[in-house]
């Protein structure tokens, strides 16, 4: 099923403010200015249609869009061409919704004018609507059209008990979720229980927060916790999973689902509840409710009656109406609709991309190393072989089946590579040599990040649904699983036993979790639809181990490879720490407006960094030291670190960040006394203020002044010592100078060089030579560039080529100066409102060539000759990536038939590929 894209405007608070938060701007303007998003569908667009009365004619839309497509083809005339702009301007006030619009918060100064004085657009005024916990991350505000806004929020309200106290940045969270998109389903039966909650102890390694800038201390202490086991979780019965599955036009049933309804989140394990009914609970089908009658008993319904049973973790604000009824009549009434975000995959990936954070984490030496680089290495060295058909399996990604061939073929956007299927003289191509080459380079630098390949995959966490059924059906819960043991249909089927569980973001050894793998007649029985997912069971402490995961569509990565499993730190302890309470309060606009700002931004990603960063300082410091132990300390005062960040937006106060001792140098004063000098001397000794060496890789402000750091030691140390730094390096032998040249570029180096886990997996990743260059220097084609055109007998018109190159120069000046702005920027971060401008531009050319020809194949023959023949020295992305459907297609018409690599049993395959068989097919056009 079709989800469709809708447009809005995108705002940066700067810009706004330059116009004194008052703005004229028109759709095709804003679509320069890159200041036109994309959304798919969600429940806020679709009330806003219906708040005025626009709703989509979805079979108006297609018909636009086919005439569109013909107008391309038809011949060169000034009526075709208004046409063209007219019905493109059709469809884009079809997709355009101006009453919501997106602005992100550059300076709260900039969000406390707007949410006083609403900002006026196109004469409108326009007011804060909300912020889900997602956007409020990245300090962007969702503002609706005033008099919309009113209307929408009684929608959104649904007829809720508005006296209820909530926490504020909950209630922003919760309502939120109706910006998520989603497919709309078929609104099932369904019930909500209370939550069940059981005790465990366990021995952690307990966090106990001291002052802003001092370290917290941590101490090993036994626990006893209630936890929610089945938090964000609930169930669906088969046969609603297949009814979904066949509205979304799936041809299988998967076994997770991610759905969103009115203030409802989470997710839902296909399980056979009825059947369980009457099988394990004595044909007895009814089950209490989280609501009561009219004597205050809880309500008894009938599971023969229900297809969704949800818990009260999912349905927060199930008390902010009198009854379930009441709640469902307020959804009808105002067309709030059950919508499905994700869905598990048909079939489970074979192969796990890791990442740095998974392995710096484990216990791996260099030979280690080698063994769990290796997959990725022989991956890469795969495409030198010169096989046409492993190079097409490594660019249609680690999983490649037939299927997705074909949908590459069909609906993918790649044309250049959808062409190089089809016609493998491509290959013979400048353009997609450098393609292939650099992918190949992004690959390779990637596994120096840390993200090598190996066996495994993501797939969602799921609680004992056997145990949920017990638990609804009032029996006493055990579960299939006992204490330590854990279910996984795809692993089963492989015969594997144990797995490496890891979930993101990992920050301390304990995060990696083992499972032991269960399967028997039970579990093939009651589990038999959970053919994908991770099951834990009800009695252990997993959630704590994950970092505090829950059942709300988690993901986890499991791996069997035995060497990381070699490399987990068994005996490593969890960390936890008492998180503070948030509080309930009947809020205001007022409010929630406070809770958005305690919201934005977010230190997370820095503390993950300055974790990493310790685990690089880490390998240069003794064992058993000071020095070491502290660090250590540090590291798992980071995930304690991570937690508060996120619990800060639901207390709505400052929490505790980096101390500033462990990345500023603290002056020692003469008068200072003993202890205070030997706490600032350790202190200084161990500081986190520079990234490890591998980070060079992510950074280029590192790995420029690192490349700085190292050209000049070279150059000193050929000058004194008569060989390279590298060469000194490698030395056995070295001299007492030697060493403490070294040591000085060491202390002085901008990054930590030492042996930890990444560094020397990225070293060993840069000393394998992958021979790639030869890629650019095979066979060339000058002429290839003709198979490429619709008439290849062309006579080609002067005066438009130089209409066409004009255009094309005026898009290059403007490009080349905002991508300038890209490569001035020292932090290298993704530049999302330069990103937006560039589209802006590349919008600017696809309507300036359309002035000189409206047919887009002539177009397309022109700009081909232009590109290629004329000036090879042009951009070629912006052809490919704007016409390379249509080169694709006068490709097609001279090709017959095709081969492509098709999935083969043992003893008929001709190509491995990551451990898939595979043989050669042929497919007719």
């Amino acid at each position: 099923m079709k989800n469709n894209r809708f447009f809005t405007y995108k705002f940066k608070s700067s810009r706004l403010k330059e116009f004194n938060y008052n703005i004229e701007l028109d759709f095709n303007d804003a679509l320069q200015y890159g200041e036109v998003i994309a959304l798919f569908d969600n429940q806020m667009l679709r009330s806003i249609r219906k708040i005025k009365d626009r709703d989509l004619d979805e079979k108006e839309l297609n018909s636009l869009v086919e005439r569109k497509n013909e107008l391309k083809r038809a011949e060169n005339t000034k009526e075709n061409k208004n046409e063209i702009i007219e019905t493109k301007n059709k469809i884009n006030e079809m997709l355009f919704i101006q009453e919501y619009i997106t602005i992100v918060m550059e300076n709260n100064s900039h969000y406390d004018y707007l949410y006083k004085n609403g900002l006026t657009l196109n004469g409108k005024t326009f007011v804060r609507f909300s912020s889900s916990a997602g956007q409020a991350r990245v300090s962007t505000v969702v503002f609706v059209e005033e008099e919309t806004a009113k209307e929408l929020q009684i929608i959104m309200d649904n007829g809720r008990n508005l006296d209820k106290k909530l926490v504020p940045s909950k209630y922003n969270a919760y309502k939120g979720l109706a910006g998520s998109a989603t497919q709309i389903v078929s609104s099932p039966k369904f019930c909500v229980v209370k939550d069940y909650e059981s005790e465990s102890t366990y021995t952690a390694n307990y966090v106990i927060e001291t002052d802003l800038d001092k370290d917290d201390e941590i101490e090993n202490r036994e626990i006893t916790e209630m936890f929610n086991r089945f938090d964000g979780q609930g169930l669906i019965s088969y046969e609603q999973s297949k009814k979904w599955a066949d509205e979304l036009g799936l041809d299988y049933v998967p076994a997770q689902w991610c759905v969103r309804q009115n203030f409802i989140k989470g997710m839902l394990n296909t399980f056979d509840i009825h059947r369980f009914c009457e099988v394990k609970n004595n044909g007895d089908y009814n089950i209490e409710t989280i609501y009561e009658d009219e004597s205050g008993n809880p309500q008894i319904i009938d599971l023969r009656n229900v297809d969704v049973i949800l818990t009260e973790s999912q349905f927060k604000l199930w008390d902010s109406w009198d009854s379930l009824e009441a709640y469902e009549e307020n959804c009808e009434k105002n067309d709030l609709y059950w919508g499905v975000s994700l869905y598990s995959p048909k079939k489970d990936k074979d192969i796990l991309r890791m990442n740095y954070q998974f392995l710096q984490t484990l216990n791996l030496n260099k030979d280690d190393i080698k063994s769990v680089c290796s997959k990725f290495v022989n991956w890469v060295n795969g495409v030198n072989s010169g096989d046409i058909y492993y190079t097409l399996l490594f660019l249609l990604g680690s999983e490649a089946s037939e299927e997705k061939i074909m949908n590459v073929i069909n609906f993918g956007e790649n044309n250049w590579l959808k062409s190089l299927i089809i016609n493998h003289d491509l290959m013979k191509d400048k353009y997609i040599k450098r393609k292939i080459y650099d992918l190949i380079r992004r690959r390779i630098k990637e596994g120096c990040m840390g993200k090598i390949l190996l066996d495994g995959n993501f797939q969602t966490l799921v609680s004992d649904p056997y145990a949920m059924m017990q638990y609804v059906c009032g029996q006493e819960v055990t579960g299939l699983l006992g204490e330590n043991q854990h279910y996984s249909s795809y692993w089963n089927n492989k015969g594997i036993k144990t797995v490496d569980a890891m979930r993101a973001p990992l920050t301390y050894r304990s995060e990696h979790v083992l499972l032991n793998l269960q399967k028997n007649e039970e579990t093939e029985d009651w589990y038999k639809y959970s053919y994908t997912g991770i099951i834990i069971n009800i009695h252990g402490v997993e959630t704590v181990r994950f970092a505090g995961s829950d059942f709300d569509f988690d993901i986890v990565a499991t791996t069997s490879d035995e060497t990381v499993i070699k490399g987990v730190y068994k005996d490593e302890l969890p960390i936890t720490y008492q998180a503070p309470k948030p509080q309930k309060i009947k809020f205001t606009d007022e409010d929630l407006f406070k809770s958005d700002k305690f919201s934005f931004g977010s230190i997370i990603g820095s503390i993950t960094n300055k974790s990493t960063s310790a685990f690089a300082l880490l390998a240069q410091l003794k064992e058993g030291t000071v020095e070491y132990e502290t660090t250590l300390k540090r590291i798992k005062m980071c995930t304690k670190l991570q937690s508060a960040q996120i619990d800060k937006a639901k207390i709505g106060r400052k929490v505790k960040g980096i101390p500033p001792s462990w990345v500023n140098y603290q002056k020692i004063k003469d008068e200072e006394d003993e202890l205070s000098k030997q706490v600032k001397e350790l202190s200084n000794s161990i500081m986190i203020d520079r990234h490890p060496y591998f980070f060079t890789y992510l950074y280029s402000g590192t790995r420029n002044k690192y490349n700085k750091h190292f050209k000049s030691y070279d150059i000193t140390c050929q000058q004194r010592f008569g060989k390279t730094l590298n060469e000194l390096k490698l030395s056995k032998r070295k001299t007492k100078e030697e060493h403490e040249f070294l040591n000085l570029f060491d202390k002085y180096s901008p990054v930590i060089d030492s042996d930890c886990v990444m560094n020397n997996i990225c070293r060993y990743i840069e000393s394998v030579d992958f021979k790639i260059k030869h890629l650019l220097k095979t066979d060339v084609d000058e002429d290839i560039h003709l198979s490429y055109l619709n008439d290849k007998n062309r006579i080609f018109d002067e005066g438009k080529i130089n209409d066409i190159v004009s255009i094309y120069s005026n898009y290059k000046k403007i490009v080349s100066q905002l991508s300038s702005e890209i490569k001035g920027d020292k932090k290298s971060k993704f530049n999302e409102e330069i990103y937006n401008e560039i589209n802006g531009q590349h919008e600017k050319f696809k309507n300036d060539v359309l002035e000189v020809m409206s047919n887009e194949v002539d177009l397309v023959d022109y700009l081909i000759h232009i590109f290629y023949k004329l000036s090879p020295s042009y951009n070629k992305d912006l052809l490919w990536n704007t016409y390379g459907q249509t080169i694709f297609n006068n490709i097609m018409k001279n090709v017959s038939e095709y081969t492509i690599p098709v999935e083969a049993n043992e003893d008929e395959y001709s190509i491995d590929y990551l451990n898939k068989k595979y043989k050669l097919a042929k497919v007719e056009c």
